[in-house]
């Protein structure tokens, strides 16, 4: 594991020192779930580069959130799930492999797509990306997923990050002048994932609350990112997702409604 700095930052001269002969692949969370930092994978690719690592990165919370280019990002591999920033179907994503690092890969699974018998005891392996896939698939999802893409793209990734990036720095404001609020996110470079958590309260009972007034927000339980949970002393989070469609209005109402949960004449 490699630790961030005292801002939060990812450190690089950490992962370097971590490098040692035995290493062979580098993985790398690009915007995890339960934080709103965002790490430095193209600094991190340069390093993997230098030191003909193995390089992958899970995109699955910044796909359809920010531009992505893995050429720019100097990756392998790029893991991505549909059904979060894309607003894709739920069981949709996609998995991108550089076409030079693929015979490298070792198949867990193979079927009649991703294979070929050359004789009856022996087969050969497609030549291209299609041998990561299972011929068996849900037809309607994958186009949800393709319409979803176009739908990012039209619209424009760098136009919807701007937004993003407006809202949630807004939002980050507001929730740090509500007394109890504790924002969790740090780093210099943070997303549209707010992250925070409340004196004195579980995450889910923030949840439960804010519900009640039509106010959607998920739960990081540290299960899910037990170091990092670990590390910061916490059972869980709140994370308030904010997307482009979202409005300075939303925020406000939000940030309303949770200083009243949290005022001691509060009654649910």
């Amino acid at each position: 594991m490699v630790p961030q700095d005292e801002s939060g930052n990812f450190s690089l001269p950490a992962l370097e020192e971590a490098i040692s002969a035995r290493t062979k692949l580098i993985a790398i969370t690009h915007l995890p779930s339960t934080a709103g930092n965002i790490l430095p994978v193209a600094d991190i690719g340069r390093i993997a580069r230098q030191k003909h690592i193995l390089y992958l990165v899970d995109a699955c919370q910044s796909i359809g959130q920010l531009p992505l280019d893995v050429k720019d990002i100097g990756c392998d591999m790029l893991s991505v799930t549909g059904r979060k920033y894309l607003r894709a179907p739920r069981g949709t994503g996609f998995l991108y492999v550089r076409k030079e690092i693929q015979d490298r890969l070792k198949l867990l699974f193979m079927d009649g797509r991703s294979t070929a018998w050359v004789s009856e005891n022996d087969y050969k392996l497609r030549d291209d990306a299609r041998r990561f896939e299972l011929y068996e698939k849900n037809r309607a999802l994958v186009l949800g997923l393709g319409a979803a893409i176009s739908y990012a793209l039209d619209l424009g990734l760098d136009r919807s990050w701007q937004r993003i990036r407006r809202l949630s720095t807004l939002f980050r404001e507001k929730l740090t002048a509500i007394e109890g609020v504790i924002l969790n996110d740090k780093g210099d470079q943070l997303s549209g994932i707010v992250t925070f958590s409340v004196a004195g309260m579980e995450a889910a009972d923030i949840k439960a609350a804010l519900a009640k007034k039509n106010i959607n927000v998920s739960v990081g339980n540290a299960v899910s990112t037990l170091i990092y949970m670990n590390r910061h002393h916490l059972t869980g989070i709140v994370r308030a997702s904010v997307h482009y469609y979202n409005t300075e209005e939303e925020i406000d109402s939000f940030c309303t409604v949770l200083a009243a949960i949290l005022s001691p004449s509060y009654h649910p």
